[in-house]
């Protein structure tokens, strides 16, 4: 298939802007492709897809997802492509030799993988960068691949797309890469008012790779479709490290109708332009959001917008918390919980988490505390403090708390034992140590916050049911302190230990103790906080008519990643904070 299919973009239109403050690397513009084909296609209907568009993670990338409708009798082939465009900066040196150094500022460094790519050479002279414009080079698979290995070029984020169509691998046949240069006059300027430049003039190259496949649709049936790409769309500057890429959505409008459900599931902000479509978003947990459509059909230069930024003061952790737990509200639509049994009594807690004065020492004293029964409903009241604990001799294993959800929701997620009390550490940057009068140990066993924590039962497995049988799952709970991070203003660090949540619809369900981590001195089992994200209407349709798990099954993965790596750093920081009393001899 030699074949090329020009992408024209609004998008384009946004590139060769570059920030210059205090300079910054990697001056380049990134916009990935829908898959697209030569012509509108009255044949082959795109029903549902799925975009998973990550940049900030350890595994950078867009998933795709398509499910594919054949309306058909007849077996059709369909010549597509996944288009990838990069704009790029490109200093054209006094010497007549190029460079990818940008004397702007502090200075930039393009990456020369894309010279070298676009040039189809290492080490491009002038004249060979000027024959590039405008200008088309198709190779096979083969030839590309043994060009990008002869020139060293390493970047993942120009090898071909992985495409698989129902489980199977889908070659790329094909390479087109197309490229043009245009001089940028700004730019150039600003390069010249430096006085260490070498540069003449500045240029912005833009390199489109075209990878050519073809898929093949068995009469009348559907047919799911997989691609997967790295992405490099970081660029860093003293200001902090901003993300930032297009998908070109406009090609899933030449497929036979509309996409009956679209969702995005992203660790950045999206925007989309030239759209008709309704967005609904549905906040996830931090980085993670949702957004939706029905019955959309992309428009002609729509594009999706995806921006995300990392400022030095952030961190890469997710913060599994809602504002009804910081304000210790009960969610609304958790109704009608009650347990097998509960432990009787009361005991003292702390003021709330939220409470102005609640780093002080004084804070665990007796008069400031308040009152607390081991009852079900303290295990969905909003405070950190509290839980259920069950009532009947021995560990507990068999006893349940139940629940009813009047919405659909991501979860549960749930802090883990019988916290009761406040404890925070302060780092004096100054006199690089610990501040002695604010000390109030969570660890070690002087005043020791974690003591009630650790003397009793955790959970290590439920099982989570529902009343209408199709639900069972067990729960798996890390032995994690619910540990808050003491700064100037209280805030809560990946308090949640639930390693697998999940989605459930709305119903009736019960969380039955299968194990457990032995407390020190009582066998009582404690469950502490539970809590659950809501999810938007159309979300929730969506996923309630999912029976083929095509959107369940992708989202939970990235979902529960997530989730893993936050209960690590929480173990990882738990760690850090014994070091440091041990060290200090708490």
């Amino acid at each position: 298939m030699r074949r090329i299919v020009p992408v024209i973009l609004a998008a384009l239109s946004l590139c060769g802007v570059f920030a210059d403050d205090g300079g910054s690397y990697y001056p380049e513009d990134w916009t990935y492709g829908n898959i697209y084909v030569e012509e509108p296609n009255d044949k082959i209907a795109l029903e549902k897809e799925l975009l998973i568009v990550e940049q900030k993670g350890a595994n950078k990338g867009i998933t795709a997802l398509f499910d594919f409708k054949n309306t058909t009798a007849q077996n059709v082939t369909v010549p597509c492509a996944f288009p990838v465009i990069v704009t790029t900066l490109v200093a054209v040196n006094k010497n007549g030799s190029i460079s990818n150094t940008i004397p702007v500022g502090n200075g930039m460094k393009s990456k020369l993988d894309l010279l070298d790519l676009a040039t189809g050479k290492r080490n491009a002279t002038k004249e060979d960068f000027f024959a590039i414009d405008k200008k088309l080079r198709t190779l096979s698979i083969h030839e590309y691949l043994s060009e990008m290995k002869k020139n060293e070029i390493t970047s993942s984020t120009l090898q071909p797309c992985l495409i698989q169509q129902d489980g199977k691998k889908v070659p790329i046949l094909t390479v087109g890469i197309e490229t043009s240069i245009e001089k940028d006059v700004e730019t150039s300027a600003r390069a010249k008012e430096n006085s260490w430049s070498q540069a003449e003039e500045i240029y912005t190259l833009k390199l489109v790779l075209h990878f050519y496949h073809e898929l093949v649709f068995k009469p009348s049936v559907s047919s799911k479709l997989t691609v997967k790409y790295d992405v490099d769309s970081q660029t860093r500057s003293y200001k902090g490290t901003k993300y930032h890429l297009i998908y070109d959505i406009s090609t899933g409008g030449t497929w036979k109708g509309a996409i009956k459900e679209f969702i995005v599931l992203t660790d950045s902000g999206m925007t989309p332009h030239n759209s008709n479509a309704h967005f609904e978003v549905s906040e996830c947990f931090e980085p993670l959001v949702f957004y939706t459509a029905q019955n959309y059909k992309p428009q002609k230069k729509e594009f999706l917008e995806f921006d995300a930024a990392l400022w030095p003061s952030e961190g890469p952790l997710s913060i599994f918390q809602l504002q009804s737990v910081l304000d210790e509200e009960p969610q609304a639509f958790v109704t009608n919980v009650r347990a097998s049994s509960e432990l009787s009594g009361t005991f003292k807690m702390a003021i709330a988490i939220a409470a102005p004065d609640y780093l002080s020492l004084d804070a665990n004293q007796d008069e400031n505390l308040r009152n607390s029964t081991y009852k079900a409903n303290t295990s969905f009241d909003g405070i950190l403090f509290n839980g259920w604990v069950e009532g009947v001799k021995g560990d507990g294993i068999g006893e349940w708390i139940e629940f009813t959800l009047t919405s659909s929701v991501l979860g549960p997620f749930a802090t883990n034992g019988l916290r009761r009390f406040h404890g925070e550490y302060y780092y004096n940057l100054d006199k690089q140590r610990f501040y002695d009068e604010d000390r109030f140990s969570v660890f070690s066993k002087s005043g020791y916050v974690g003591e009630t924590w650790v003397s009793n039962n955790r959970i290590k497995t439920m099982t989570l049911s529902d009343s209408s049988g199709k639900t069972s799952l067990k729960l798996d709970f890390a032995d994690l302190f619910p540990l808050f991070k003491a700064e100037l203003e209280p805030d809560l660090i990946n308090i949640n230990a639930v390693r697998n949540p999940v989605f459930l619809e709305k119903g009736t369900y019960r969380m039955t103790i299968d194990s457990v981590y032995k407390g020190e001195r009582w066998d009582d089992t404690v469950l502490g906080e539970v809590w659950f994200i809501p999810l938007s209407a159309p979300l929730s349709k969506m996923l309630g008519n999912d029976t083929e798990l095509f959107f369940k099954k992708p989202l939970l993965q990235i979902i529960q990643g997530y989730v893993s790596e936050s209960i690590l750093e929480q173990q990882r920081e738990m760690g850090r904070q014994k070091e440091y009393e041990e060290e200090y001899g708490w």
